[in-house]
């Protein structure tokens, strides 16, 4: 019995000291995998956030860009509702225009409206200055608020 008590301590510290190392590593492998996955995880949410503002970016860029086009396109309205303007004040001054009612000279658009006082033969010095305000006033638009 005593040999056999003399074993088990001989024994004894080499499988404490195995079991001890097999738990620290059980611990330290643990502790290396919930690293991983934390900088993993990490990793993820700085790739969310950037696609994320990517996205917003992108978003910002289109409604600058759809502003821009409804400024461009209500200062554009704004060169021909003046334009439209004169015509009325240009139609109720020339009988020759307008017949005797300032709104038979504006037909259809305004590009018809100009062409008809083109065609009729009514393109005078105040018609030319008109319709060069017009033009002035566009590129004004376009150079105010430009397209990309």
């Amino acid at each position: 019995m005593d040999k056999i008590t003399e074993k088990l301590n001989k024994l004894s510290l080499p499988a404490t000291i195995l079991v001890a190392s097999i738990i620290l590593g059980g611990f330290y492998y643990a502790s290396q995998v919930n690293k991983q996955k934390s900088i993993e995880r990490q990793q993820q949410i700085e790739i969310e956030q950037k696609q994320q503002e990517q996205l917003d970016k992108e978003l910002k860029e289109k409604q600058a860009k759809e502003e821009a086009e409804q400024a461009l396109n209500a200062c554009l309205r704004g060169a021909d509702d003046s334009l439209k303007n004169s015509f009325i004040v240009l139609c109720k001054d020339d009988e020759r225009i307008s017949g005797g009612n300032e709104t038979s000279c504006l037909m259809g658009t305004i590009d018809d409206t100009i062409s008809y006082m083109t065609a009729s033969n009514l393109y005078n010095s105040l018609f030319k200055r008109i319709l060069d305000k017009r033009e002035k006033d566009r590129a004004e638009c376009f150079k105010k608020y430009p397209q990309k």
